[in-house]
């Protein structure tokens, strides 16, 4: 049983018993981006990017929720103890390239020192290139999540699986015959889209992935969805925070 929260030092929620959370929100932040140089912290208005999913997960007020952030850098950290947001410790070389999974990551976390001692219920990772989350999706999410083992957003890619080709040098490799292009017929497929990923941490651990068979999920709109990974990306999101009151975003 999870005891009632409390405030400490620097606004910092912990709970009564301080080694036992309810969820673990983890938040990965590397300082080297490719498309954008330091993505992460670069401004949307008068905020940081880092700074929209700090204060999304902050204004859910989750109960017994410990939120870390992940990063190589010690700017990055710096601004989220700013924030009010754990990084008691910066993450490795190693796994802070730019094919490094984020699975390493976590574990990494887990396996800490400083962190071993804790326990955790369940995992939310929040990516923080997507600034216009949707609360109340959100809180679906965490409601599913006590019914099942994992829950994560999901949106439209418009098109079905036999509409997404793989190709060689110059030619396109059909994964089955296509009769008609009436986008009437057309099945829908779905891609993660990184608002969050929710699991039972036990069931990640096992599985050392944040994707396992059969997992529930809910769908993400845009721009609700957006995730900023080059230049085209971050004028529309600069449009649509500038817009927020008019795309009933940030809401």
């Amino acid at each position: 049983m999870y005891g009632k929260t409390i405030i400490k030092k620097r606004n910092i929620l912990v709970s009564k018993n301080s080694n036992n959370f309810k969820f673990l929100t983890f938040i990965p932040a590397r300082s080297g981006s490719v498309g954008i140089k330091n993505k992460n912290i670069i401004k949307i208005g008068k905020k940081r990017l880092l700074e929209f999913t700090f204060e999304f997960i902050k204004d859910l007020n989750l109960e017994n929720n410990y939120i870390h952030l992940s990063t190589d850098s010690k700017k990055y950290q710096k601004i989220a103890i700013k924030n009010d947001i754990r990084c008691e410790f910066l993450r490795t070389k190693k796994i802070s390239r730019s094919k490094s999974r984020i699975e390493d990551a976590i574990f990494e976390f887990l396996n800490h020192q400083k962190i071993i001692k804790h326990k955790f219920k369940y995992l939310i990772l929040l990516l923080p290139t997507q600034p216009f989350r949707d609360k109340n999706l959100f809180r679906k999410g965490v409601n599913l999540l006590n019914k099942s083992n994992c829950v994560i957003s999901l949106k439209s890619l418009d098109r079905s699986n036999e509409y997404i080709f793989n190709i060689n040098k110059k030619k396109i490799f059909l994964k089955k015959k296509i009769t008609s292009t009436n986008r009437n017929e057309i099945q829908k497929t779905y891609t993660p889209c990184g608002c969050f990923y929710m699991m039972k941490l036990n069931k990640f651990k096992k599985n050392k992935s944040l994707f396992i068979n059969e997992m529930n999920y809910l769908i993400s709109n845009y721009p609700s969805n957006l995730d900023i990974d080059n230049q085209i990306d971050l004028k529309l999101a600069r449009f649509f925070y500038q817009k927020r009151n008019n795309f009933k975003i940030l809401k």
